[in-house]
């Protein structure tokens, strides 16, 4: 379903949901002339208003049934009142808030499926980086590995791709560049990209900042 008619759809389910409908009903009434202008029971006539009444607000009547009674006559009403025509700006409205909820809609999706792949991929990662780098980079990634790397917890994604191609065509070395150089060239496509999403998600969360709560003035 495209959004246009998505839009055309929503509009017309949202001019059936402006019908109404209410069932309103009168027992042992005993006198016919007089049903029109009595309170009736029930429905939004809630006992306060008459069938008179109800057709000032703009009510009609779609259906009735009566029955004899041992005191009268039993009075059903099923009574409907037609939907609002919307106006060319209710309608605008309505299709602005309409396209306001569907591109949230949109963007909560888009945002599931990212956090999803994120999720996928430190998963990856995170067996790679047990079996290939904690060992040398810490539980956390916060180590020095031999005292002279940089703590993998604290690189970019750049900064890790540029390490591993350095290691991998012997462009950087401290004297422990022949331990890395196997590993860097384990690390090619997107496994890199596993292990940082994974070392990712080791960083302690950030908390959001609580607002300071106002005292209470107690005079």
């Amino acid at each position: 379903m495209n959004i246009k008619t998505f839009i055309a759809f929503s509009l017309l389910s949202t001019s059936a949901l402006l019908a109404q409908t209410t069932m309103c009903f009168k027992e042992n009434h005993s006198s016919m002339a007089t049903i029109e202008s009595t309170p009736l029971d029930g429905g939004l006539c809630s006992s306060t208003k008459s069938l008179a009444d109800m057709k000032k607000e703009g009510w009609s009547v779609d259906d009735i049934k009566i029955e004899q009674s041992t005191n009268g006559k039993n009075y059903i009403y099923i009574l409907k009142k037609e939907a609002q025509t919307l106006s060319s700006m209710d309608e605008e409205k309505l299709e602005q808030r309409i396209m306001q909820r569907l591109e949230k809609r949109q963007e909560q999706e888009k945002q599931a499926k990212i956090t999803q792949f994120k999720q996928m991929m430190s998963k990856s990662g995170k067996k790679i980086y047990i079996d290939k780098c904690q060992s040398c980079h810490g539980e956390k990634a916060e180590k020095r590995a031999y005292g002279t790397s940089r703590p993998l917890v604290e690189l970019s994604l750049d900064d890790m791709d540029q390490s591993i191609n350095d290691y991998m065509y012997d462009n950087y070395d401290r004297g422990n560049a022949h331990v890395m150089k196997p590993y860097a060239t384990f690390l090619t496509g997107t496994k890199v990209k596993e292990v940082y999403s994974y070392i990712q998600s080791l960083k302690p969360k950030k908390e959001e900042p609580k607002e300071d709560k106002k005292e209470e003035s107690s005079n």
